[in-house]
């Protein structure tokens, strides 16, 4: 292979120049339009038209082109990184798309979409066919010149769409899904039309077949995405996170994925773009790939590669061109015939989609943005010989214009779309999820050390992950291989019926089981799984055994220990467990407790109790307490009510109780031996004497409860 020539040192300059300019201009215009109350990517298509021909090249030509030479290689630098934030871009949008509620509204944004497309299409072969001869590269061609102007009228930019409404925060609200839903049917239907077209152009007819082969490769591309690709994408990630594990290779991996998919839908003929969303949508739904990872992911996108690449689609648009009388005219009858085009087909598809009125409106200011996806249908008929140098640029002016007008007319519209019913509920329940312990749970480590009895921790870890895509991790601490076969079938078997095949591992003899246990553990779990029998030791019951003991000391990741007492029988969790006792005392580590025994109460007849002790003799109550009792009694009741309602929304049946006791944790102990079957105990370790202490309440449960206990720790 020969040797190839690097790029020249002053090309390199320039791009570094380039680069730095319009990140700066972009970024800067980008936070002054936050700071006017509009999205960002308002600002930065105004930086490209600013450091572009229009204003720049106007009042210093010179510094200009010496800034941005006319030398094809020197725009493909830039055209390349504007192709990395095209990419990046729709990952993220990929990333926020909610495939079940679209496949919910997948009617509704068929209809909005097709009537995006149909109505722009016709009023733009309608004005192709009149608009004068001067405008017009090939009058013998005025019929195909009247169809590329339908397809760049019905086009709508999905990354510009994304864009703003990430910028409004509005892209997890179900407008905001069923506007990606429709834009990306837009683009697919539009980049299938401009296909025939140009073909049209080059070889004078229509070629049915690349027509046939683009409509079936956009059907097998999403076939295959969403059932091997969905897997296949599933196992990546896994396997990359149990093998090498951190926020780096995962990053990595989405980027490879999403190069991978858009060469692979580039070499069908389709947009690149389609599988880097595919790709976002693909990962986004793998636990692995969680909200802080998507939150690195976006600072990037969004804080480098998005805004120069909406500059770089204003920096092409030279308005100089558009100050002649009769090319301004028709400019603004082809703006006004897109934007209403636009309008009217995704509002009368929306209303057919039984959509409300502001709704419908709302999509229609969104689908009409057209953005630097018009650019290239520009770009693509100027250097096929169907446009004009002068309808180049009004196509350009329409791309950047309907994008500026999309965001203040959506936030305009947006105000009279309340959120409501079965949207507020979804909403609530994300978020709610964002925060919540157990769904952001996505690898749990079980060790099965010899002699102890696993089971029901198996069974714990089986209840509280059952809906939730979490892999389980059985560590096999047994050296005889037939104890350690007989310990992996038992532990398997109680979790197949609720987890994923866990993935089993068998560790060497070197060092003890805490100190194998710590190792394992190191390797990225969220939970550490730890059971244990309470022993008498001279008449006073020892929490832990020796490797609870030191696990609990050192462990690097949130630790569940169950402790059922000596005695116990099997210790079961499951099957009998009728009613669960969760002692809180308004500290933010309660939450945790409580959500895990919401999960294990879920859709079933168990009942949560909420218990909250105040401090204070139980007869003064009954007698009359003092105000700061009676307060104190109230703020309780207000807490056990709100963490009630919390549980209740997940489907738990729960009651609360305020008691009022001298001794706290005796009251508590006490209130469990009634009818308890299980005491759920939020708790922070802490190091005292060389041993595991998770505070004094906690440690007189352990000691004095006749009942499985279970202690829900934070690192």
């Amino acid at each position: 292979m020969p040797v190839v020539k690097p790029i020249a040192e002053h090309e390199l300059f320039l791009f570094f120049v380039e680069f730095a300019l319009l990140l700066v201009v972009a970024r800067a215009l980008g936070e002054l339009a936050t700071r006017l109350r509009l999205p960002s990517v308002v600002g930065e298509l105004l930086a490209g038209l600013l450091l572009g021909p229009s204003l720049f090249g106007a009042v210093a030509p010179g510094l200009f082109h010496s800034v941005f030479p006319n030398q094809p290689e020197q725009f493909h630098l830039l055209e390349i990184l504007s192709w990395l934030g095209v990419i990046m871009l729709l990952i993220l949008t990929g990333l926020e798309t909610d495939v079940q509620l679209i496949a919910r509204k997948g009617k509704g944004a068929l209809a909005i979409s097709f009537g995006g497309i149909v109505v722009p299409f016709a009023i733009g072969i309608a004005l192709g066919s009149v608009l004068p001869r001067d405008f017009v590269a090939d009058p013998h061609k005025r019929l195909v010149f009247a169809l590329f102007i339908g397809t760049a009228m019905s086009i709508s930019a999905i990354p510009v769409i994304a864009k703003v409404l990430m910028d409004m925060k509005i892209i997890r609200r179900d407008i905001g899904q069923i506007t990606l839903a429709a834009g990306m049917i837009d683009d697919t239907v539009g980049w299938i039309l401009l296909s025939v077209v140009a073909g049209l152009a080059t070889s004078g007819s229509v070629d049915v077949a690349t027509v046939g082969r683009s409509i079936v490769s956009v059907v097998a591309v999403v076939a295959v995405a969403f059932t091997v690709g969905r897997r296949f994408v599933a196992a990546v990630i896994r396997e990359l996170d149990n093998r090498i594990g951190g926020d780096t290779v995962k990053i990595t991996a989405l980027m490879v994925l999403a190069l991978a998919f858009g060469s692979v839908t580039d070499w069908l003929h389709l947009e690149a773009v389609l599988g880097a969303f595919i790709a976002g949508i693909l990962v986004g739904q793998v636990k692995r790939f969680d909200d802080r990872l998507r939150h690195i992911f976006e600072q990037a996108a969004l804080g480098i590669f998005a805004p120069v690449f909406f500059a770089y689609s204003g920096l092409k648009v030279d308005l100089a061109r558009l100050m002649e009388p009769k090319v301004l005219g028709v400019g603004l009858i082809v703006l006004a015939a897109a934007t209403v085009g636009k309008f009217v087909g995704a509002y009368t598809g929306a209303r057919v989609s039984r959509l409300g009125h502001w709704e419908a409106l709302s999509l229609g200011a969104g689908m009409n943005a057209r953005g630097a996806m018009e650019i290239i249908v520009a770009t693509i008929g100027y250097s096929r010989g169907i446009l004009t140098a002068e309808m180049y640029s009004i196509i350009l002016m329409v791309a950047v214009a309907t994008s500026l007008m999309a965001p203040p007319l959506l936030r305009w519209t947006l105000g009279h779309v309340a959120i409501v019913g079965d949207e507020r509920d979804r909403l609530e329940a994300e978020e709610r999820r964002k925060e919540s312990f157990v769904s952001n749970l996505k690898r749990v480590l079980l060790p099965v050390p010899p002699g102890v009895e696993v089971r029901p921790a198996a069974e714990l870890v089986g209840l509280v992950v059952a809906d939730e895509d979490v892999e389980v991790t059985e560590l096999l601490l047994e050296d005889d291989a037939d104890q350690r076969a007989e310990a992996e079938q038992e532990v398997t078997e109680v979790l197949e019926d609720h987890v994923e095949r866990p993935r089993l591992l068998v560790r060497g003899t070197d060092g003890t089981a805490a100190q194998r246990i710590l190792t394992e553990a190191e390797r990225g779990y969220d939970l550490l799984v730890m059971a244990t029998t309470r022993k008498r030791n001279g008449g006073r019951p020892r929490p832990f055994d020796d490797t609870v003991e030191a696990v609990v000391q050192d462990s690097p990741c949130p630790l569940f220990v169950l402790s059922t007492p000596e005695g116990n029988g099997d210790g079961a969790v499951a099957g009998p467990m009728r009613h669960i006792m969760v002692p809180v005392s308004g500290r933010a580590s309660d939450q945790a407790a409580a959500e895990v025994a919401f999960t294990i109460a879920a859709g079933t007849d168990i009942v949560v109790e909420l218990v909250h002790v105040v401090s204070g003799p139980q007869h003064a109550v009954r007698i009359g307490a003092d105000q700061a009792l009676l307060h104190a009694v109230e703020l309780g009741e207000d807490l056990v009510e709100k963490m009630a309602e919390v549980g209740r929304s997940l489907g738990a049946t729960v009651e609360g109780h305020v008691l009022v006791s001298d001794q706290p944790e005796r009251a508590i102990v006490e209130r469990a031996q009634q009818r308890c079957d299980l005491i759920v105990v939020a708790s922070h370790r802490r190091l005292v004497s060389q041993r595991a202490f998770f505070g004094h309440r906690t440690d007189h449960i352990l000691e004095n409860a006749l009942r499985p206990v279970l202690v829900v720790s934070g690192t």
